[in-house]
């Protein structure tokens, strides 16, 4: 029986690169002709999860591979692998923020990783020197450092409102704001994001809905077709109201449905009307001009 041939250079690129992240590091470990090549490729995660607890108590995972990095009677580093659940721990020489650092930039910090999930909780700050990365799905909890990224990533959820070029770019953001936090929605920043759509989760009052159309309608390089749905159950006459009082908006019908329309440029007009999928959501649409009709008086 003759022994298969071993694959070409660039063949074993090709594989190793997309094997998963356990294996990889196996490989790593019981083959050293490959360690200079696995070290150069990048990464294809399905989840990355980094949470950071303090200086003192870091936690992330890597598709189902689990590290802590922490400090107690010395700076200790453990290995979780959920598939099996084993671990290893292990004492380490730098201090868990500096440790969980080196780990997740040595990791990250490579041109074309690409990850489908990632989820932050209080992120530490060294995550943003890592090389901008592409990232599908971004879950964000309390944090201010960022992952930098090469392409809009496709949907972000974040439980605060703040200038961010991720969300700027992002192609759908939804805010949900705890209700014990006494955080309101910043309708200044949320109008500056470029989003096809903007998802408002929580409770948005009629005069920051008001204010919002207010300030997109003096915008006139926001794209049509975009979209801010609030959650608003209220009765959306009472928006009207104050549309009509402040920007002089006009009634008009979209669909068969009542609307309110402010002018944008010659070219767009901003469309402020009740969801039809849940009346508890408002939506103001960035339209072409003439998209609403007079309402019939």
């Amino acid at each position: 029986m003759s022994r298969s041939k071993p694959l070409a250079y660039q063949s074993s690129k090709a594989v190793l690169e997309y094997i998963n992240f356990g294996k990889r590091k196996h490989f790593y470990a019981m083959c050293p002709a490959i360690r200079k090549m696995e070290e150069m490729l990048p990464y294809h995660l399905d989840l990355v999860m980094l949470w950071g607890m303090g200086q003192y108590h870091i936690i992330t995972k890597f598709d189902s591979f689990g590290f802590s990095f922490w400090e107690n009677e010395g700076n200790q580093m453990r290995m979780n692998n959920h598939s099996n659940r084993k671990h290893v721990e292990r004492v380490t020489c730098l201090g868990p923020e500096q440790a969980a650092e080196k780990f997740v930039l040595y990791n990250l910090s490579r041109q074309g990783t690409r990850i489908k999930n990632v989820e932050l909780m209080t992120g530490p700050e060294f995550i943003s020197k890592c090389v901008p990365i592409a990232i599908k799905n971004l879950d964000v909890e309390r944090t201010t450092a960022w992952f930098p990224t090469i392409i809009p990533i496709e949907y972000v959820e974040i439980d605060t409102t703040l200038r961010e070029d991720t969300l700027k770019m992002a192609k759908h953001v939804t805010v949900r704001i705890l209700g014990y936090i006494a955080e309101r929605i910043n309708t200044e920043i949320v109008s500056e994001w470029n989003c096809e759509l903007i998802l408002i989760d929580s409770w948005m009052r009629k005069e920051e809905i008001a204010d919002y159309c207010s300030k997109v309608s003096k915008r006139s390089d926001r794209p049509i077709g975009s979209i801010l749905m609030a959650n608003h159950s209220l009765s959306v006459k009472f928006i009207f109201d104050i549309l009509d009082s402040k920007l002089n908006a006009r009634k008009t019908m979209l669909d068969g449905r009542k609307c309110v329309t402010i002018p944008i440029d010659e070219s767009t007009e901003l469309n402020v009307y009740r969801s039809i999928f849940d009346h508890h959501y408002k939506v103001v649409e960035v339209c072409e001009r003439g998209t609403a009709i007079d309402q019939v008086v």
